[in-house]
């Protein structure tokens, strides 16, 4: 249970940055993604609207669907069939990055043009970005590239490096709504259900690995 809402979370953490430029600029997108937290990389496809999102990372067990316009996020498991419903009022903080673009309204936001720089074939413009809070007394430093054709940024990345996420193959399309929907034939539980299904596949699992 922790690891797969451990999972959402780290999803979430950068999805703040997209959806909430997203909604501003009335973007509504699918690409692919790739997102690194340290030596975690996780990637997959990303679907977007002003007010919705879904994740399916490759190699995981859920899919995550938040809706801001509902209220809501559903962690669909395709496998089981199910899926559990959690009340959504916005992006968690959590990460530098992530403070930075939310903060960036009250602090003192400045961009520094490094040049440009090739990636997934394009022309990116690098930004160094510096965010101070406080009247100078703090502040964040990240890079920022973009595409002349997309408002927000393709790409964001810790000075250091050890946090990024990238957007590739973006296409402007308009969405089928019904990727914003759990399945319907899938049956909605509660996480204290979620928790004694999860024990119950786990015990299925070690029976099948003994045989």
């Amino acid at each position: 249970m922790r690891k797969i809402f451990k999972a959402a979370a780290f999803v979430l953490a950068f999805a703040a940055l997209a959806l909430a430029s997203a909604r501003a600029d009335a973007l509504e997108f699918s690409a692919e993604f790739r997102e690194k937290l340290g030596d975690e990389v996780r990637e997959g496809k990303i679907y977007v609207t002003a007010d919705k999102s879904r994740y399916e990372v490759e190699g995981a067990d859920t899919i995550e669907i938040t809706r801001a316009d509902k209220k809501v996020m559903w962690v669909i498991f395709p496998k089981r069939r199910v899926y559990v419903e959690e009340e959504f009022w916005g992006f968690p903080l959590g990460t530098s990055l992530e403070n930075s673009r939310e903060k960036s309204g009250s602090g003192d936001l400045s961009r520094e043009d490094l040049g440009y720089e090739t990636i997934d074939t394009f022309r990116l413009k690098k930004y160094l970005v510096t965010v101070k809070y406080n009247g100078g007394e703090t502040e964040d430093k990240y890079y920022e590239w973009y595409r002349s054709d997309f408002p927000i940024p393709v790409k964001t990345e810790s000075l250091n490096g050890y946090m990024s996420y990238e957007y590739r193959r973006i296409k402007f399309t308009t969405l089928d709504p019904n990727l914003f929907e759990p399945p319907k034939r899938y049956k909605k539980i509660t996480t204290e259900q979620l928790i004694e299904l999860e024990k119950q596949w786990e015990r299925s699992e070690k029976k099948g690995k003994k045989k």
